[in-house]
């Protein structure tokens, strides 16, 4: 019998080896150079994880929940460094959806 977290872990090898991932790298330690940047991204983050919080308790997020998340985003948005990271989270993200589809494709498979 075959044990695929031995090739699941020497995927993950590979995939820290992408030009995907050697870009979010790059660019995540660009933002951590950059403390305005850093700050910004932090406020995202926590915000973002703020509604996601509320979401997921089954609760709509506040108005100004929002309108401060839209705030932050549009302080993101004026950011070069952080334009270069949200690019590369989108790069690597379409790179993880193509290997999802592939390791999945024998279950999607088996519904056809």
């Amino acid at each position: 019998m075959i044990n695929v977290y031995d090739n699941v872990n020497a995927t993950a090898k590979d995939l820290a080896q992408t030009e995907q991932y050697l870009a979010l790298k790059d660019a995540l330690a660009a933002v951590h150079a950059d403390t305005e940047a850093e700050a910004v991204f932090k406020r995202f983050q926590s915000e973002q994880q703020a509604i996601q919080a509320a979401v997921q308790a089954g609760q709509e997020p506040t108005q100004d929940q929002i309108k401060t998340w839209q705030e932050v985003a549009a302080d993101m948005d004026k950011s070069e460094v952080l334009q270069t990271l949200m690019q590369a989270e989108g790069a690597m993200n379409n790179l993880l959806q193509d290997i999802n589809s592939i390791i999945t494709k024998p279950i999607a498979d088996l519904y056809e």
